[in-house]
Protein backbone atom coordinates (compact mmCIF):
# COMPACT_ATOMS: atom_id res chain seq x y z
CA UNK A 1 0.00 0.00 0.00
CA UNK A 2 2.91 2.37 0.83
CA UNK A 3 4.59 1.68 -2.50
CA UNK A 4 1.34 2.11 -4.38
CA UNK A 5 0.87 5.47 -2.67
CA UNK A 6 4.27 6.93 -3.74
CA UNK A 7 5.08 4.75 -6.82
CA UNK A 8 2.35 4.85 -9.44
CA UNK A 9 3.92 2.63 -12.14
CA UNK A 10 5.70 -0.73 -12.22
CA UNK A 11 8.69 0.78 -14.01
CA UNK A 12 9.44 3.07 -11.08
CA UNK A 13 9.30 0.11 -8.67
CA UNK A 14 11.96 -1.75 -10.66
CA UNK A 15 14.23 1.29 -10.67
CA UNK A 16 13.89 1.68 -6.90
CA UNK A 17 14.75 -1.98 -6.28
CA UNK A 18 17.77 -1.76 -8.56
CA UNK A 19 19.11 1.28 -6.72
CA UNK A 20 18.67 -0.47 -3.38
CA UNK A 21 20.58 -3.55 -4.54
CA UNK A 22 23.48 -1.44 -5.84
CA UNK A 23 23.67 0.45 -2.54
CA UNK A 24 23.83 -2.78 -0.57
CA UNK A 25 26.63 -4.10 -2.78
CA UNK A 26 28.68 -0.89 -2.31
CA UNK A 27 28.24 -0.96 1.48
CA UNK A 28 29.30 -4.63 1.62
CA UNK A 29 32.47 -3.90 -0.40
CA UNK A 30 33.40 -0.99 1.87
CA UNK A 31 33.00 -3.14 4.98
CA UNK A 32 35.12 -5.94 3.52
CA UNK A 33 37.91 -3.57 2.44
CA UNK A 34 37.98 -1.86 5.84
CA UNK A 35 38.32 -5.12 7.72
CA UNK A 36 41.15 -6.32 5.46
CA UNK A 37 43.08 -3.04 5.85
CA UNK A 38 42.66 -3.09 9.63
CA UNK A 39 43.95 -6.65 9.72
CA UNK A 40 46.99 -5.76 7.63
CA UNK A 41 47.57 -2.63 9.77
CA UNK A 42 47.46 -4.65 12.95
CA UNK A 43 49.86 -7.14 11.40
CA UNK A 44 52.25 -4.37 10.46
CA UNK A 45 51.93 -2.80 13.89
CA UNK A 46 52.48 -6.13 15.56
CA UNK A 47 55.50 -6.76 13.35
CA UNK A 48 56.95 -3.33 14.15
CA UNK A 49 56.50 -3.93 17.85
CA UNK A 50 58.23 -7.29 17.56
CA UNK A 51 61.15 -5.77 15.68
CA UNK A 52 61.52 -3.03 18.33
CA UNK A 53 61.57 -5.56 21.16
CA UNK A 54 64.03 -7.71 19.27
CA UNK A 55 66.41 -4.78 18.89
CA UNK A 56 66.03 -3.91 22.59
CA UNK A 57 67.43 -7.30 23.58
CA UNK A 58 70.46 -6.96 21.30
CA UNK A 59 73.69 -5.03 21.95
CA UNK A 60 74.02 -1.63 20.34
CA UNK A 61 76.85 -2.76 18.07
CA UNK A 62 74.70 -5.56 16.64
CA UNK A 63 71.90 -3.11 15.97
CA UNK A 64 74.22 -0.97 13.88
CA UNK A 65 75.94 -3.81 12.05
CA UNK A 66 72.98 -5.99 11.01
CA UNK A 67 69.44 -5.17 10.01
CA UNK A 68 67.29 -8.25 10.30
CA UNK A 69 64.38 -8.82 7.93
CA UNK A 70 60.83 -8.87 9.18
CA UNK A 71 60.41 -12.61 9.20
CA UNK A 72 63.67 -13.14 11.19
CA UNK A 73 62.73 -10.43 13.71
CA UNK A 74 59.35 -12.01 14.20
CA UNK A 75 60.91 -15.47 14.55
CA UNK A 76 63.15 -14.24 17.36
CA UNK A 77 60.10 -13.61 19.50
CA UNK A 78 58.13 -16.65 18.51
CA UNK A 79 57.09 -18.15 21.85
CA UNK A 80 58.16 -21.62 22.83
CA UNK A 81 55.33 -24.07 23.46
CA UNK A 82 55.18 -27.31 25.36
CA UNK A 83 52.03 -29.36 24.81
CA UNK A 84 50.34 -26.30 23.41
CA UNK A 85 51.15 -24.14 26.44
CA UNK A 86 53.38 -21.05 26.05
CA UNK A 87 56.56 -21.29 28.16
CA UNK A 88 57.75 -17.83 29.39
CA UNK A 89 61.30 -16.81 28.57
CA UNK A 90 63.77 -17.04 31.44
CA UNK A 91 65.24 -13.72 32.68
CA UNK A 92 69.04 -13.94 32.60
CA UNK A 93 70.25 -11.04 34.74
CA UNK A 94 73.92 -11.92 34.32
CA UNK A 95 73.75 -11.59 30.54
CA UNK A 96 72.03 -8.22 30.76
CA UNK A 97 74.62 -6.90 33.23
CA UNK A 98 77.50 -8.11 31.08
CA UNK A 99 75.95 -6.45 28.02
CA UNK A 100 75.56 -3.15 29.90
CA UNK A 101 79.19 -3.32 31.08
CA UNK A 102 80.42 -4.03 27.54
CA UNK A 103 78.50 -1.04 26.22
CA UNK A 104 79.89 1.17 28.97
CA UNK A 105 83.47 0.05 28.27
CA UNK A 106 82.99 0.71 24.58
CA UNK A 107 81.73 4.23 25.33
CA UNK A 108 84.71 4.92 27.59
CA UNK A 109 87.12 3.75 24.86
CA UNK A 110 85.44 6.05 22.36
CA UNK A 111 85.63 8.97 24.81
CA UNK A 112 89.33 8.34 25.44
CA UNK A 113 89.95 8.22 21.70
CA UNK A 114 88.14 11.54 21.22
CA UNK A 115 90.14 13.11 24.09
CA UNK A 116 93.39 11.89 22.56
CA UNK A 117 92.46 13.38 19.19
CA UNK A 118 91.47 16.65 20.85
CA UNK A 119 94.76 16.71 22.78
CA UNK A 120 96.69 16.36 19.54
CA UNK A 121 94.64 19.12 17.88
CA UNK A 122 94.87 21.57 20.80
CA UNK A 123 94.74 25.28 20.04
CA UNK A 124 97.96 26.96 21.18
CA UNK A 125 99.44 30.43 20.78
CA UNK A 126 103.10 31.14 20.14
CA UNK A 127 102.71 34.83 21.04
CA UNK A 128 102.37 35.86 24.68
CA UNK A 129 100.15 38.69 25.86
CA UNK A 130 101.47 40.38 28.99
CA UNK A 131 98.20 42.34 28.97
CA UNK A 132 96.28 39.14 29.81
CA UNK A 133 96.55 38.18 33.49
CA UNK A 134 95.14 35.07 35.14
CA UNK A 135 94.48 34.32 38.80
CA UNK A 136 96.49 31.34 40.00
CA UNK A 137 95.87 29.55 43.33
CA UNK A 138 98.70 27.80 45.18
CA UNK A 139 98.00 25.78 47.19
CA UNK A 140 94.37 24.98 46.41
CA UNK A 141 92.12 24.68 49.52
CA UNK A 142 90.42 21.44 48.53
CA UNK A 143 88.42 21.02 51.74
CA UNK A 144 86.25 23.27 53.85
CA UNK A 145 85.21 22.71 57.46
CA UNK A 146 81.60 22.31 58.48
CA UNK A 147 80.31 22.10 62.01
CA UNK A 148 78.20 18.99 62.66
CA UNK A 149 74.62 19.63 63.83
CA UNK A 150 73.80 19.35 67.53
CA UNK A 151 72.05 16.16 68.65
CA UNK A 152 68.28 16.41 68.99
CA UNK A 153 66.96 16.58 72.59
CA UNK A 154 65.17 13.58 74.00
CA UNK A 155 62.19 15.65 75.10
CA UNK A 156 60.69 18.59 73.21
CA UNK A 157 61.04 21.00 76.17
CA UNK A 158 64.71 20.23 76.80
CA UNK A 159 67.65 22.12 75.28
CA UNK A 160 70.35 19.96 73.71
CA UNK A 161 73.71 20.73 75.32
CA UNK A 162 76.70 18.84 73.88
CA UNK A 163 78.92 17.16 76.43
CA UNK A 164 82.01 17.80 74.28
CA UNK A 165 82.77 20.28 71.53
CA UNK A 166 82.02 18.54 68.21
CA UNK A 167 84.93 18.39 65.77
CA UNK A 168 84.37 20.12 62.41
CA UNK A 169 83.88 17.84 59.44
CA UNK A 170 85.98 18.30 56.29
CA UNK A 171 84.00 18.44 53.05
CA UNK A 172 85.43 18.45 49.52
CA UNK A 173 84.92 22.02 48.34
CA UNK A 174 84.72 21.72 44.55
CA UNK A 175 81.95 21.14 42.03
CA UNK A 176 84.38 19.70 39.43
CA UNK A 177 87.04 17.03 39.78
CA UNK A 178 90.55 17.84 38.45
CA UNK A 179 92.21 15.56 35.94
CA UNK A 180 95.42 15.64 38.03
CA UNK A 181 93.63 14.69 41.22
CA UNK A 182 93.68 16.64 44.49
CA UNK A 183 97.25 17.79 43.91
CA UNK A 184 99.74 19.70 46.03
CA UNK A 185 102.25 22.19 44.56
CA UNK A 186 105.49 20.66 43.30
CA UNK A 187 108.08 21.65 40.71
CA UNK A 188 106.74 19.14 38.18
CA UNK A 189 103.13 20.18 38.72
CA UNK A 190 103.94 23.90 38.51
CA UNK A 191 105.85 23.32 35.29
CA UNK A 192 102.88 21.51 33.77
CA UNK A 193 100.50 24.30 34.84
CA UNK A 194 102.77 27.04 33.52
CA UNK A 195 103.14 25.28 30.19
CA UNK A 196 99.35 25.11 29.82
CA UNK A 197 99.06 28.80 30.68
CA UNK A 198 101.81 29.75 28.25
CA UNK A 199 100.17 27.73 25.46
CA UNK A 200 97.04 29.86 25.94
CA UNK A 201 99.01 33.05 25.24
CA UNK A 202 98.72 34.36 28.82
CA UNK A 203 101.78 36.19 30.11
CA UNK A 204 101.16 37.08 33.78
CA UNK A 205 100.08 35.10 36.86
CA UNK A 206 98.23 36.76 39.76
CA UNK A 207 99.02 35.16 43.11
CA UNK A 208 97.08 35.89 46.27
CA UNK A 209 99.36 37.46 48.87
CA UNK A 210 97.85 37.28 52.33
CA UNK A 211 99.29 36.21 55.63
CA UNK A 212 100.00 33.54 56.59
CA UNK A 213 101.67 32.59 53.32
CA UNK A 214 104.51 30.27 52.28
CA UNK A 215 107.54 32.37 51.24
CA UNK A 216 109.35 29.30 49.87
CA UNK A 217 106.43 28.49 47.55
CA UNK A 218 106.25 32.10 46.33
CA UNK A 219 109.98 32.15 45.58
CA UNK A 220 109.67 28.82 43.77
CA UNK A 221 106.84 30.11 41.57
CA UNK A 222 108.60 33.41 40.78
CA UNK A 223 111.85 31.60 39.91
CA UNK A 224 110.10 28.94 37.79
CA UNK A 225 107.78 31.29 35.86
CA UNK A 226 110.49 32.93 33.65
CA UNK A 227 111.49 29.49 32.38
CA UNK A 228 108.07 29.39 30.70
CA UNK A 229 108.13 33.07 29.60
CA UNK A 230 105.71 34.05 32.37
CA UNK A 231 105.69 36.86 34.93
CA UNK A 232 104.14 36.99 38.38
CA UNK A 233 102.32 39.70 40.32
CA UNK A 234 100.48 39.76 43.64
CA UNK A 235 96.97 40.49 44.83
CA UNK A 236 96.95 42.01 48.30
CA UNK A 237 94.02 41.26 50.57
CA UNK A 238 92.78 43.87 53.06
CA UNK A 239 89.48 42.20 53.95
CA UNK A 240 90.48 41.24 57.50
CA UNK A 241 92.77 44.16 58.42
CA UNK A 242 92.27 47.59 56.87
CA UNK A 243 94.76 49.62 58.88
CA UNK A 244 97.53 51.62 57.22
CA UNK A 245 100.15 49.82 59.29
CA UNK A 246 99.02 46.42 57.99
CA UNK A 247 99.11 47.61 54.38
CA UNK A 248 102.52 49.21 54.92
CA UNK A 249 103.87 45.92 56.31
CA UNK A 250 102.52 44.02 53.31
CA UNK A 251 104.19 46.44 50.89
CA UNK A 252 107.48 46.10 52.76
CA UNK A 253 107.28 42.31 52.40
CA UNK A 254 106.37 42.52 48.71
CA UNK A 255 109.29 44.88 48.06
CA UNK A 256 111.63 41.90 48.57
CA UNK A 257 110.01 40.11 45.62
CA UNK A 258 109.73 43.04 43.20
CA UNK A 259 113.37 43.02 42.12
CA UNK A 260 113.28 39.34 41.17
CA UNK A 261 113.46 38.70 37.39
CA UNK A 262 110.09 36.93 37.33
CA UNK A 263 108.06 39.78 38.84
CA UNK A 264 105.81 41.67 36.41
CA UNK A 265 106.70 45.32 35.74
CA UNK A 266 105.75 47.89 33.12
CA UNK A 267 107.49 51.02 31.89
CA UNK A 268 106.09 54.30 33.22
CA UNK A 269 106.55 57.30 30.97
CA UNK A 270 105.95 59.89 33.69
CA UNK A 271 108.27 58.25 36.23
CA UNK A 272 110.80 57.00 33.66
CA UNK A 273 111.19 53.69 35.48
CA UNK A 274 109.92 50.13 35.53
CA UNK A 275 106.91 49.94 37.86
CA UNK A 276 105.45 46.76 39.40
CA UNK A 277 101.71 46.19 38.98
CA UNK A 278 99.83 45.19 42.14
CA UNK A 279 96.20 44.25 42.67
CA UNK A 280 94.44 45.18 45.94
CA UNK A 281 91.41 43.09 46.84
CA UNK A 282 88.54 44.84 48.66
CA UNK A 283 90.28 48.19 48.11
CA UNK A 284 86.98 50.05 48.32
CA UNK A 285 86.92 49.32 52.08
CA UNK A 286 90.02 51.50 52.66
CA UNK A 287 88.22 54.83 52.26
CA UNK A 288 88.25 55.71 55.99
CA UNK A 289 91.62 54.34 57.09
CA UNK A 290 93.82 54.98 54.04
CA UNK A 291 93.04 58.64 53.43
CA UNK A 292 95.60 60.14 51.00
CA UNK A 293 98.41 57.73 51.88
CA UNK A 294 98.38 56.30 48.34
CA UNK A 295 98.73 59.69 46.59
CA UNK A 296 101.92 61.01 45.02
CA UNK A 297 103.49 63.71 47.16
CA UNK A 298 106.21 65.80 45.61
CA UNK A 299 109.08 67.37 47.48
CA UNK A 300 107.46 70.79 47.31
CA UNK A 301 104.23 69.57 48.89
CA UNK A 302 105.82 67.69 51.79
CA UNK A 303 105.17 69.27 55.16
CA UNK A 304 108.41 70.27 56.89
CA UNK A 305 109.68 68.00 59.60
CA UNK A 306 107.77 64.87 58.44
CA UNK A 307 109.91 62.09 57.03
CA UNK A 308 107.04 59.69 56.26
CA UNK A 309 105.00 62.27 54.36
CA UNK A 310 105.55 60.25 51.22
CA UNK A 311 102.83 57.85 52.30
CA UNK A 312 102.70 54.24 51.21
CA UNK A 313 104.35 54.94 47.87
CA UNK A 314 107.56 55.79 49.71
CA UNK A 315 107.60 52.16 50.85
CA UNK A 316 106.85 50.72 47.40
CA UNK A 317 105.90 52.80 44.39
CA UNK A 318 103.78 50.66 42.11
CA UNK A 319 100.86 50.73 39.71
CA UNK A 320 98.02 49.96 42.14
CA UNK A 321 94.76 48.46 40.78
CA UNK A 322 91.93 48.24 43.30
CA UNK A 323 88.96 45.92 43.50
CA UNK A 324 85.49 47.51 43.15
CA UNK A 325 81.95 46.16 43.33
CA UNK A 326 79.54 49.11 43.13
CA UNK A 327 79.34 52.10 40.83
CA UNK A 328 80.40 54.49 43.58
CA UNK A 329 83.52 52.47 44.36
CA UNK A 330 85.25 53.78 41.23
CA UNK A 331 85.03 57.31 42.62
CA UNK A 332 86.27 56.06 46.01
CA UNK A 333 89.41 54.62 44.43
CA UNK A 334 89.94 57.80 42.41
CA UNK A 335 89.98 59.86 45.62
CA UNK A 336 92.33 57.29 47.20
CA UNK A 337 94.75 57.89 44.29
CA UNK A 338 94.61 54.34 42.91
CA UNK A 339 95.88 53.96 39.34
CA UNK A 340 93.05 51.69 38.21
CA UNK A 341 90.34 49.26 39.25
CA UNK A 342 89.20 45.74 38.38
CA UNK A 343 85.96 43.78 38.82
CA UNK A 344 87.39 40.41 40.08
CA UNK A 345 84.04 38.55 40.34
CA UNK A 346 83.29 36.60 37.11
CA UNK A 347 79.54 36.49 37.77
CA UNK A 348 77.52 38.60 35.36
CA UNK A 349 74.80 40.61 37.12
CA UNK A 350 75.96 39.84 40.68
CA UNK A 351 77.30 43.37 41.30
CA UNK A 352 77.64 46.53 39.21
CA UNK A 353 81.30 46.04 38.32
CA UNK A 354 80.88 42.42 37.21
CA UNK A 355 77.88 43.19 34.95
CA UNK A 356 78.95 43.14 31.30
CA UNK A 357 76.71 45.97 30.13
CA UNK A 358 78.34 48.34 32.68
CA UNK A 359 81.88 47.85 31.39
CA UNK A 360 81.53 50.60 28.77
CA UNK A 361 80.67 53.09 31.53
CA UNK A 362 83.58 51.96 33.71
CA UNK A 363 85.95 52.19 30.75
CA UNK A 364 84.86 55.74 29.91
CA UNK A 365 85.06 56.74 33.58
CA UNK A 366 88.61 55.39 33.82
CA UNK A 367 89.71 57.30 30.72
CA UNK A 368 88.12 60.50 32.01
CA UNK A 369 90.27 60.42 35.15
CA UNK A 370 93.38 58.86 33.55
CA UNK A 371 92.88 55.52 35.24
CA UNK A 372 92.85 51.94 33.99
CA UNK A 373 89.84 49.60 34.01
CA UNK A 374 90.55 45.86 34.07
CA UNK A 375 87.49 43.65 33.45
CA UNK A 376 87.55 40.13 34.83
CA UNK A 377 86.24 37.37 32.59
CA UNK A 378 85.56 33.78 33.61
CA UNK A 379 84.05 30.59 32.19
CA UNK A 380 81.43 30.39 34.97
CA UNK A 381 80.92 30.50 38.70
CA UNK A 382 79.85 27.52 40.81
CA UNK A 383 80.36 28.76 44.40
CA UNK A 384 76.95 29.22 46.03
CA UNK A 385 77.97 30.26 49.54
CA UNK A 386 79.71 33.54 48.76
CA UNK A 387 77.94 36.87 49.00
CA UNK A 388 74.51 35.53 50.05
CA UNK A 389 73.16 39.09 50.25
CA UNK A 390 73.35 39.25 46.45
CA UNK A 391 71.25 36.13 46.00
CA UNK A 392 72.31 33.22 43.83
CA UNK A 393 75.40 34.30 41.89
CA UNK A 394 76.09 30.90 40.36
CA UNK A 395 76.62 31.15 36.60
CA UNK A 396 76.45 28.10 34.37
CA UNK A 397 79.05 27.68 31.66
CA UNK A 398 76.48 27.03 28.89
CA UNK A 399 78.94 24.97 26.86
CA UNK A 400 81.43 27.87 26.64
CA UNK A 401 78.95 30.52 25.48
CA UNK A 402 79.10 32.38 28.82
CA UNK A 403 82.89 32.62 28.51
CA UNK A 404 82.64 33.84 24.92
CA UNK A 405 80.19 36.65 25.68
CA UNK A 406 82.43 37.96 28.47
CA UNK A 407 85.47 37.99 26.16
CA UNK A 408 83.59 39.65 23.31
CA UNK A 409 82.29 42.38 25.62
CA UNK A 410 85.76 43.12 26.96
CA UNK A 411 87.33 43.17 23.48
CA UNK A 412 84.65 45.46 22.04
CA UNK A 413 85.28 47.95 24.87
CA UNK A 414 89.01 48.13 23.89
CA UNK A 415 90.25 47.66 27.44
CA UNK A 416 93.93 47.97 28.34
CA UNK A 417 94.30 44.43 29.62
CA UNK A 418 92.09 41.62 30.87
CA UNK A 419 92.20 39.42 33.95
CA UNK A 420 90.89 35.85 33.86
CA UNK A 421 89.32 34.16 36.88
CA UNK A 422 90.79 31.67 37.02
CA UNK A 423 93.22 28.87 36.14
CA UNK A 424 92.69 26.62 39.17
CA UNK A 425 90.31 28.26 41.66
CA UNK A 426 88.38 25.02 42.14
CA UNK A 427 86.35 26.14 45.20
CA UNK A 428 84.80 28.94 43.10
CA UNK A 429 84.22 26.67 40.10
CA UNK A 430 85.80 29.27 37.79
CA UNK A 431 88.79 27.19 36.68
CA UNK A 432 89.88 26.52 33.08
CA UNK A 433 92.17 23.64 34.08
CA UNK A 434 91.46 20.13 32.81
CA UNK A 435 88.75 18.09 34.52
CA UNK A 436 87.84 14.43 34.39
CA UNK A 437 84.28 13.03 34.39
CA UNK A 438 83.43 11.52 37.76
CA UNK A 439 80.23 10.53 39.50
CA UNK A 440 78.79 13.34 41.59
CA UNK A 441 80.85 16.09 39.89
CA UNK A 442 80.35 18.41 36.95
CA UNK A 443 82.49 18.20 33.81
CA UNK A 444 83.07 19.93 30.46
CA UNK A 445 80.91 17.62 28.34
CA UNK A 446 80.22 17.91 25.49
CA UNK A 447 83.90 18.45 24.77
CA UNK A 448 87.37 17.35 25.79
CA UNK A 449 89.02 17.96 29.14
CA UNK A 450 91.09 20.82 27.62
CA UNK A 451 88.00 22.59 26.30
CA UNK A 452 88.42 25.85 28.20
CA UNK A 453 92.17 25.97 27.63
CA UNK A 454 91.42 25.88 23.90
CA UNK A 455 88.73 28.55 24.23
CA UNK A 456 91.11 30.76 26.20
CA UNK A 457 93.78 30.46 23.50
CA UNK A 458 91.17 31.37 20.87
CA UNK A 459 89.98 34.50 22.68
CA UNK A 460 93.48 35.64 23.64
CA UNK A 461 94.34 35.45 19.95
CA UNK A 462 91.38 37.68 19.10
CA UNK A 463 92.40 40.10 21.84
CA UNK A 464 95.94 40.31 20.43
CA UNK A 465 94.57 41.15 16.96
CA UNK A 466 92.60 44.12 18.30
CA UNK A 467 95.61 45.36 20.28
CA UNK A 468 97.83 45.19 17.21
CA UNK A 469 95.28 47.24 15.32
CA UNK A 470 95.14 49.78 18.18
CA UNK A 471 98.92 49.99 18.32
CA UNK A 472 98.99 51.02 14.64
CA UNK A 473 96.98 54.19 15.29
CA UNK A 474 97.59 57.02 17.77
CA UNK A 475 98.63 55.37 21.01
CA UNK A 476 97.07 56.08 24.38
CA UNK A 477 99.45 55.22 27.19
CA UNK A 478 96.51 54.49 29.49
CA UNK A 479 95.63 51.54 27.25
CA UNK A 480 98.87 49.83 28.36
CA UNK A 481 99.96 49.29 24.76
CA UNK A 482 103.49 48.03 24.16
CA UNK A 483 103.83 47.34 27.90
CA UNK A 484 103.94 51.09 28.62
CA UNK A 485 101.81 53.27 30.91
CA UNK A 486 101.71 56.99 31.53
Amino acid sequence: MLLKKYVKTRRKVKILLLVTIVALIVITCIILLGSSSATSGSNVERLLDERFIARAYQPQSEQQQQQQPRDVAAALLQPQREHGVIVPEKYDEQKIKSRIMQNRLQQLKQQQQRDAEAEQARTTLDALATAVHIFYTAPVPWYKSKKPPLPAPEHPNEVALPLTTPKPVKILNTAFYPALGLYKPSAKLLGQHFENIRSCGIGVLILSYSKPTDPALLHQIIELAPQHNLSVTFELSVAGNRTVEYLRQQLQDIATYVELPGFYRVWSQSRAALMPVLYVSNAYKLSESLGRQMCHITALSKPPGKEDAGGLRSVLDAFFIGHIRLKSHADVLRRLCFDGFYSKLPSNGAVFASTWKNWSYLKSYALSYKMLFVPTVGPGFAERNKFPRHGDIQRHRSNGRYYGVAWRTAILNHVGFISIASYNNWPDGSQIEEVVPRAGFLDYNPGSKTKYLDLTAHWVGNFLKTRQEAAGVAQNCYELLNNTIC
